[in-house]
């Protein structure tokens, strides 16, 4: 017998949306769009147009960062990064863009809450399910939603996280821009996954070290260098970029040798490295205990992680250049 699915008044449509309380919606606070031209306070309702380009074709950029406290860190840092990669794509900013900080304010007073996380999203806009960007007629439209910020408890962080080897090359050619294209960043993180581990490093096809799935990857050689992985080759990572100039304290206090940026190949850092370290809005630092099943120095977070981890974390509990205040 043929099912007969409903056909809903959107009035109808609403009630059902409304009456729906999903799990993964515990978390989400807060969410503005271009096209209301305002906020929402309730994930049910939430929505993106499905012939919005970024639906449907990943045409669209976006960063992540964290409020600690009722501030931004690194608020200017990650705007200019978002205009870069826009740039990059032809892809003009909707006039919201100019008040975004004002957005983000309204955002967290309406959230009820000091510590969250922040997607903020540039989209092609609304316009036809073509591959044609000068389909959307709507124009680039911004999205902003606040969620609950989540970081891993404080025993990871003394024994680290285990790092599996992508089994497919690196993305090259956007890999520089924060795009809504990462299918490749899933599945090498489903791969990790699928593996046990819990997170992921990809190499490039010219066998170089990139990236993690959502992640930087910093090596620490047994002569005290941090070494970063070319720029070329990866996002460059705001927070990422903190890390290197906390690194740069280690190395004027003596702790360090170096720290430079160049190319990294799997054998040279199996052979050289005494500390992996990824480095994330979510992790801050992080230290490697196992890269591919097997330790990392002495198998556990390595005294230069820890040590970075706890500037960058002092860094967030002041006030300072980096941080911007939401009253």
């Amino acid at each position: 017998m043929t099912k007969n699915w409903p056909s809903f008044t959107p009035q109808e449509l609403l009630d059902v949306q409304l009456s729906k309380k999903s799990p993964w919606h515990d978390g989400y606070y807060v969410m503005y769009s271009s096209l209301w031209g305002g906020f929402s306070a309730d994930p049910a309702v939430w929505g993106i147009p499905p012939d919005d380009h970024m639906v449907h074709r990943g045409d669209a950029v976006f960063e992540s960062f964290k409020c600690i406290g009722g501030r931004a860190y690194c608020f200017k840092e990650h705007l200019e990064r978002l205009a870069f990669s826009a740039q990059a794509l032809d892809l003009k900013m909707p006039p919201d863009f100019e008040h975004v900080l004002d957005i983000l304010k309204q955002a967290r007073r309406l959230s009820g809450h000091d510590d969250f996380t922040v997607r903020l999203t540039v989209s092609r806009g609304p316009g036809s399910f073509s591959v044609n960007p000068y389909d959307s007629v709507g124009g680039s439209q911004l999205y902003l939603i606040v969620s609950k910020f989540k970081r891993p408890a404080p025993e990871v962080y003394e024994r680290g996280v285990s790092l599996g080897t992508a089994p497919f090359p690196a993305k090259s050619q956007y890999a520089v821009l924060k795009t809504c294209d990462y299918l490749h960043n899933v599945l090498a993180k489903k791969a990790a996954v699928d593996a046990g581990a819990n997170y992921v490093v990809s190499f490039d096809g010219e066998g170089f070290m990139t990236e993690g799935a959502t992640e930087n990857v910093a090596v620490i050689t047994k002569s005290g260098d941090l070494c970063v992985p070319s720029f070329h080759r990866i996002l460059k990572g705001v927070t990422l970029l903190r890390v290197m100039d906390k690194a740069r304290e280690l190395v004027s206090e003596g702790v360090l040798k170096s720290v430079s940026n160049r190319d990294l190949t799997k054998e040279e850092i199996l052979k050289d490295a005494s500390e992996m370290i990824l480095t994330t809005t979510s992790l801050d630092v992080m230290g490697v205990s196992s890269w591919d099943g097997k330790p990392v120095g002495d198998g556990k977070a390595g005294p230069v992680a820890k040590e970075l981890f706890k500037r960058i974390e002092l860094e967030l509990s002041q006030d300072g250049p980096h941080m911007t205040s939401l009253d």
